[in-house]
Order: structure tokens, then C-alpha cells, then sequence
């Protein structure tokens, strides 16, 4: 899957210079990243997300039960930063029931950003469900280990 992302960093940030291609390059990747997970996509829990990471990001996100206590999560975000695309494949994993009433779960999985100056890495986060006791809510908190790390803090809800 690493492959698949550098691949599409490649693409994108391989292009003539100049918006305009690096622009259609990105609505590209995005097109077909809907086609090739639209149909998984029927299955999954989607979600809105929205917060800091790298900048301000706003994006869906859906997840998918693949045994007793993992999911698999994937999304697009459109960012504030000068990659303005991620896009992030990973899994959550269960870990303990805070107060007996908020499960936590952790996160991990890759992340690309996509841009003029795009990379890919590794992310980490910890996500706590039913946050604010509202049970569609969630909090996820974490880092995106790209060259530096940037931290990642947002909020999100299942529709």
C-alpha cells in the first residue's frame, strides 16, 4: 500500500510546474480513489472529520469492521497547509473503556499528503469514542510522522 501512495505522490508532484496541472493531477487521485474504494465504501461507517492536522483539514472518513476488536479506516481531507490533499489508509484497534463509558481505541496507518510538496509516512493517534457523551461523536489525537511530525487533533461524527 506504500507503494500505491508514493506512486500517487509521484504523480502529483511530477508534473509541470504551475497550478493549473498540479490541480487536475490532485482531483485526479482523488476521482480515482472514490472509484476504487467506492464500492468497499457501501459497507462502511462513513464519517465527517475536521480539525488540525498540519493546518486546518476538513474531509470524510470510513470505517469498516474487519474482526472482534480492529477496523479498517480510510478518508480524503482537503487541508489548509501547502499540501492541500491527504488522504490516510489505516486501522483502529481497541484498547480500554475509559469510565466504563468512552471507548479508546488506537490508531495507525499511513498517511500521504498531497500537494506541491508531498510526502508520505506513518501516522499514530488515539481516538476516544462518545465524546461529550454523544454517542456518533469522537475525538482523535495523534501525530503524522512526516519529516518533522505534525500534530494531528480533530473531532469527528458518524452519520
Amino acid at each position: 500500500m506504500k507503494n500505491i501512495f508514493k506512486s500517487l505522490v509521484s504523480f502529483v508532484t511530477h508534473s509541470k510546474k504551475g497550478g493549473g496541472m498540479v490541480k487536475k493531477n490532485i482531483i485526479f487521485v482523488i476521482v480515482l480513489f472514490i472509484i476504487l474504494f467506492g464500492s468497499e465504501c457501501l459497507a462502511y461507517k462513513p464519517a465527517i472529520i475536521g480539525g488540525i492536522r498540519g493546518g486546518a483539514a476538513l474531509g470524510l472518513m470510513f470505517e469498516s469492521g474487519i474482526a472482534t476488536n480492529a477496523t479498517l479506516r480510510l478518508g480524503v481531507e482537503g487541508n489548509t497547509s501547502d499540501p492541500s490533499v491527504l488522504a490516510f489508509i489505516g486501522g483502529k484497534w481497541f484498547l480500554h473503556e475509559v469510565s466504563s463509558r468512552f471507548p479508546m481505541f488506537l490508531s495507525g496507518g499511513i498517511v500521504g499528503y498531497l500537494g506541491n510538496s508531498s510526502n508520505v509516512g506513518p501516522y499514530i493517534s488515539v481516538i476516544f469514542e462518545r465524546f461529550m457523551d454523544v454517542p456518533p461523536l469522537f475525538l482523535e489525537f495523534g501525530i503524522d510522522m512526516i519529516n518533522y511530525g505534525r500534530m494531528q487533533l480533530q473531532v469527528g461524527y458518524y452519520f
